[in-house]
């Protein structure tokens, strides 16, 4: 009876599957999230006092959980807030020795090869100061002159996401 209904419950699930993909088609909405599991993203970060940094973020291959979503990584995590088109790119490993962590905030067109963004840089003590600023200039500054102003007054970084699989 149980693998009955195991197939049962299979069946249904790819008949949803079907079903989310052709009303996605249907009504233009995206059925493939930008970020899966398994990806590996790449970080190229320049901070406030022009130190340049490139970290790579595997991705674990467990579906992600939570609101936003949350992709677990080797070094962090990758925060994907697809209504809002937002992700956060989080290299923690090196700042939980220690050293400087690394938080890359996207916004807009997030499907692109290459996205380009504000970071946070810092220990765990100021990173969530750092956070709360970044994420305050990509809700205010929407051209990139206003951007770059205020990261520049703010003494924030850049960064660039690439997915390379």
């Amino acid at each position: 009876m149980s693998s009955r209904l195991s197939r049962l419950h299979l069946r249904f699930l790819g008949l949803w599957g079907m079903v989310g993909g052709l009303l996605g088609t249907v009504l233009g909405v995206a059925a493939v999230l930008p970020v899966q599991p398994g990806q590996v993203w790449t970080i190229t970060a320049t901070t406030a006092e022009r130190e340049r940094f490139t970290t790579t973020l595997r991705l674990n291959p467990a579906a992600p959980t939570g609101m936003p979503l949350a992709f677990q990584a080797d070094r962090g995590v990758l925060l994907l807030d697809a209504a809002h088109g937002t992700l956060i790119a989080l290299d923690l490993l090196d700042a939980r020795a220690g050293g400087l962590g690394l938080a890359c905030v996207v916004d807009g067109v997030l499907d692109a090869p290459e996205l380009n963004g504000v970071l946070a840089s810092g220990t765990l003590e100021q990173l969530p100061d750092q956070l709360k600023r970044v994420l305050a200039v990509v809700a205010v500054a929407r051209t990139p002159t206003d951007r770059a102003a205020a990261v520049q007054e703010l003494r924030l970084g850049t960064c660039t996401l690439t997915r390379s699989s």
